[in-house]
């Protein structure tokens, strides 16, 4: 009989970059070309720092919650885009690099998605709380 306690330890791995840093490879884009951004901040987990070296470089999420806000800090490699994926309400709560989201130049509103090309970037914006 197999050890199934490597599938754990992957399987552990897979929640921490896919759901609490929130990196996740598309579907339709496999191998991290479009990296699709859905972190979930939790105040019990903060810090988090995570990176991974895809093969088209390091991609870096790491966040920090106080009290009802998070300060994000994003990198994602050239030739890569990010897909945030927020709805309006969430959206209309974050600052990008100081400047309200939907306002940003740099992110851009695609089939209800902000799209961001690679670059380093900070997000500040308020959460719900999880109680």
């Amino acid at each position: 009989m197999n050890s199934y306690n490597h599938y754990a330890y992957g399987a552990v791995a897979d929640w921490i970059y896919r759901y609490a840093a929130g990196v996740d490879a598309s579907p339709i884009d496999a191998g991290f070309h479009t990296v699709v951004l859905h972190p979930v901040f939790d105040a019990r987990l903060s810090p988090l720092e995570f990176s991974y070296s895809s093969s088209y470089g390091e991609i870096r999420s790491g966040w920090t919650v106080k009290g009802n806000t998070v300060e994000w800090n994003v990198t994602l490699p050239a030739n890569t885009t990010g897909k945030l994926e927020l709805d309006e309400g969430e959206a209309a709560g974050f600052k990008l690099d100081g400047v309200p989201l939907s306002a940003s130049p740099l992110a851009k509103l695609v089939d209800g998605r902000f799209e961001l090309p690679g670059g380093s970037y900070r997000f500040e914006g308020e959460i719900k709380s999880r109680e």
